[in-house]
């Protein structure tokens, strides 16, 4: 499958998809839910999966029922996309899920993926739950249906051990056996044709714990999920290597006073330097309080030549997972790199690290967070805002629907706009420009671009209420003065 560019991404990056290659499509059995909070959770969890792969150029095949599967696929294949994701409502992936069990298929010659439950007597059962399909090994394959009444199929050599329970085995492999059964599961036939073609079927295996499903046909076992979702607290750590790449674009003419940034990294040092910038104050921000404090001792105790020994000797400081000292130390190389030599980077550092600042811990999605940058430091200063991806980070807001997440940069750019001579903002946010000033939109672009967000047939039903709630904030902001 080719789905992946040459692109450059950063250390910790992912990989960047070819706008043309896959497709998602949903099955929606809405209307089996019973109760209001389970309905919120279903369909926030399926928005945000939906957008996090939309805004990584996949496509939106649509919404189906469950009967539908086979048409789904010879539809996805006429298109000619390469790999197709069938997903129920309630069902959210993690980005690093999708793409560490995609580069699987790539790597093991794997054409089907996805929940393959062993039945014993009735064969297998492929979880409509959700399962990826190499839609030109399907074609190989003989275009198997995923409803099928063919009861002949192989006997499938299976793993002797389970991710949980005795029908989830941790492999499935080909045999040269067939055998006629009474029942056979839907999903069963084509896993056996593609195993009979020589391609590769799999259980999901990698980093399953970043894709969850709401079970929603029962009601109490999905209720249940929002006491977990009461308990989670945002990872405190420090994020040591770049996730993002930096882009290089002079603003030295926009006469910037304040550096706002996350604490991650030399993310403040990179976006300083390729942005040619001669700043005042910087704000150094994060829901971290590890991540405040590495930056505290970077910009107030550090010299600026062992990042490694800085981290180390930061209280309560351990790496991410998949993070570690190679890494971080080559993410300090690229620093010193961009500044010419170690002799620069130092001049550089020490410059920057006697400005006047400020340093806030807490979530940049809450309303009573975004006051604390209505301050000295930014009243009536033009501004840099580093947002990263804080606002479409899925990782920690897939339980915060799309609407809300958007309404909280709304009032932060808001606020910023009439606090402030100007504020740049940075970063992947929505569906906006990588950079955007509080020159460039006001609430009548904010409408426009949120009405693009609409992917679902839920968002396309509230809109009107959203818009409405936008245009009474933005009065409320603005009759402040």
């Amino acid at each position: 499958m080719n789905l992946f560019t040459n692109q450059t991404q950063a250390l910790k990056g992912s990989p960047k998809i070819r706008q043309g290659s896959i497709t998602f499509a949903v099955l929606d059995d809405r209307e089996i839910i019973k109760h209001d909070l389970v309905r919120y959770l279903v369909e926030t969890y399926t928005e945000n999966t939906l957008y996090n792969f939309y805004k990584r150029k996949c496509d939106i095949l649509g919404f189906y029922k469950e009967n539908q599967i086979d048409e789904i696929i010879e539809q996805a294949y006429v298109k000619d996309y390469e790999l197709l994701v069938i997903m129920k409502n309630g069902t959210f992936m993690n980005t690093s899920f999708f793409f560490e069990n995609v580069k699987k298929m790539i790597n093991e010659n794997i054409g089907l993926m996805g929940h393959v439950l062993d039945y014993g007597e009735k064969h297998y059962f492929l979880h409509e739950q959700c399962f990826f399909i190499n839609l030109k090994a399907w074609k190989l394959s003989g275009s198997p249906k995923y409803f099928s009444n063919n009861r002949n199929v192989m006997v499938i050599d299976r793993a002797p051990v389970n991710f949980h329970d005795n029908y989830t085995p941790k492999w499935v492999k080909k045999s040269n056996e067939f055998k006629e059964y009474n029942e056979v599961l839907p999903g069963g036939y084509m896993v056996s044709e593609f195993l009979k073609s020589d391609f590769g079927v799999s259980p999901f295996t990698e980093l399953r714990e970043l894709k969850w499903f709401t079970y929603h046909g029962d009601t109490m076992k999905a209720l249940m999920k929002f006491i977990r979702l009461g308990d989670i607290k945002n990872e405190d750590t420090f994020f040591s290597t770049e996730t993002e790449l930096i882009d290089e674009i002079d603003l030295s003419k926009e006469n910037i006073d304040t550096l706002i940034s996350i604490a991650s990294a030399f993310h403040p040092f990179k976006v300083i330097k390729k942005s040619n910038l001669n700043l005042k104050n910087i704000i150094v921000y994060d829901i971290s309080k590890i991540a405040i404090d590495v930056y505290k001792n970077m910009l107030n105790v550090w010299d600026g030549n062992d990042y490694l020994t800085l981290l180390k000797t930061t209280k309560g400081f351990k790496y991410r997972n998949t993070h570690n000292e190679h890494l971080a130390n080559k993410s300090f190389e690229e620093m010193i790199d961009l500044c010419g030599s170690k002799e620069e980077w130092k001049n550089f550092y020490f410059v920057n690290s006697k400005l006047n600042k400020e340093f806030f811990n807490g979530n940049l999605l809450s309303e009573s967070y975004q006051k604390k940058f209505l301050n000295d430091m930014t009243k009536d200063k033009v501004c840099l805002f580093h947002v990263s991806n804080i606002f479409s980070y899925e990782a920690y807001t897939n339980y915060i629907d799309i609407f809300q997440r958007f309404f909280s940069f709304f009032n932060l750019f808001m606020e910023m706009k009439q606090h402030t001579k100007k504020t740049i903002f940075k970063g992947s946010i929505f569906n906006l420009k990588n950079f955007i000033s509080t020159d460039d939109m006001d609430l009548n672009d904010f409408i426009v671009k949120a009405n693009e967000l609409c992917f679902t047939p839920w968002q396309k039903e509230r809109f009107e209420d959203f818009k409405n709630s936008l245009t009474k904030r933005y009065n409320d902001i603005w009759q402040k003065n």
